[in-house]
């Protein structure tokens, strides 16, 4: 399944610290905000990761993107990174 996650959060310490996790699961689409690809099975493990390092600071959005939300997605980029407008 994909995700889109976004956030704002003050504290430079955990907003690095959830970027890298983030980093590890996805691809950056802006400063604050991850396309990332996640099976099921582990969506809970993949939240819980992000409230262990929030700790609820701040504000966390996640929004699970179903098929027909990819399939309609649009392609704004060539970079080698892709941009998408859903």
């Amino acid at each position: 399944m994909t995700c889109i996650v976004s956030y704002d959060i003050e504290s430079d310490k955990i907003r690095t610290r959830l970027a890298h996790f983030l980093e590890k699961h996805g691809v950056r689409i802006q400063k604050s905000v991850f396309a990332v690809e996640i099976e099921r099975h582990v969506f809970t493990r993949f939240k819980k990761g992000i409230e262990n390092i929030t700790r609820r600071q701040g504000k966390v959005a996640i929004f699970r993107l179903c098929e027909g939300c990819l399939r309609s997605a649009i392609q704004m980029s060539k970079d080698e990174k892709d941009f998408y407008v859903f």
